[in-house]
């Protein structure tokens, strides 16, 4: 393949492989680097395949698969949101169903950050790129059968292995409930309706942004510093999201997410919460 040809051919693909890479790794500015990276490659090799996009699909996906095992081993977990700017509206493309699937991209981050190397590219492939298993197993170094399952447990995680009725999604939709009206109770600074939604024993982890935690633990001294928060909070916009089979809050300043706090709840009060930064 003739450089400039290729490049053209490679530039026709990138914004798809971007999105591919920053499925996997979590990290934009990681994703663009392993695109980077599969471009030098291009550049040395002529491509053996009939569909370049497949082929460099597979050559992206390796790169951020050695990545993945590479951070697993550092315990790194890189994580940042797609800009808006790589956003396009067009409803047959698969990178904007992609990005339509996790609105709030980071709590499903959250969730593939859980996934070890192998699911996580099992996953994104296939559930989210629509690749078909026979195309996965080889990157993989699985047989179809073993990446189908791969797939499937990381597709039960995301989703929270709830199914969709009975006592489960009743679960559920309590656990909401309790939600909503924690982040109400917040707003308000309403201290005696936060302490009636929080468990005695309640444990709040706050990430202090810095590599620090603070821990809380009782419902009083939780119920006061949520109460005292919604005197800082006026210029964010908060949002629920599921997140697996829980809950969290997704706390937006100018229409980027700062943190986001996850709620774990048993019955009609709040058993823990933690707050993470985002970015």
């Amino acid at each position: 393949m003739h450089a400039s040809s290729s490049a053209e051919e490679f530039e026709v693909h990138r914004r798809y492989l971007t999105a591919v890479a920053y499925r996997m790794l979590g990290s934009y500015a990681d994703a663009e680097d392993a695109v980077q990276e599969a471009w030098l490659r291009v550049s040395r090799a002529t491509p053996q395949a009939d569909d370049l996009r497949a082929w460099l699909t597979t050559v992206v996906s390796r790169i951020c698969l050695d990545q993945l095992r590479a951070r697993t081993r550092r315990r790194e977990h890189p994580l940042d949101l797609l800009p808006d700017a790589e956003r396009a509206p067009d409803d047959d493309d698969p990178v904007l169903r992609a990005e339509r699937a996790d609105r709030v991209g980071y709590a499903l981050m959250l969730v593939l950050e859980q996934l070890n190397p192998d699911e996580r590219l099992a996953y994104v492939l296939h559930d989210v790129f629509g690749l078909a298993f026979d195309e996965v197993a080889p990157l993989v170094e699985r047989t179809v059968p073993a990446t189908r399952k791969l797939a499937s447990r990381a597709r039960e995680r995301v989703r929270g292995a709830a199914p969709a009725e009975g006592p489960t999604a009743n679960g559920r939709d309590r656990r909401r409930r309790v939600v909503e009206a924690f982040l109400e109770a917040a707003r308000d600074g309403d201290f005696e309706g936060l302490l009636a939604l929080l468990h005695p024993d309640v444990e709040f982890r706050q990430d202090l942004g810095d590599g620090g935690v603070r821990l809380l633990r009782g419902a009083e001294r939780v119920a006061s510093s949520a109460a005292a928060y919604h005197r800082y909070a006026k210029g964010f916009d908060f949002e629920i999201v599921e997140l697996g089979d829980a809950f969290a809050v997704v706390a937006v300043e100018d229409g980027t997410p700062a943190s986001i706090l996850l709620v774990t709840s048993e019955g009609d009060r709040i058993v823990a919460m933690e707050t993470r930064q985002i970015g």
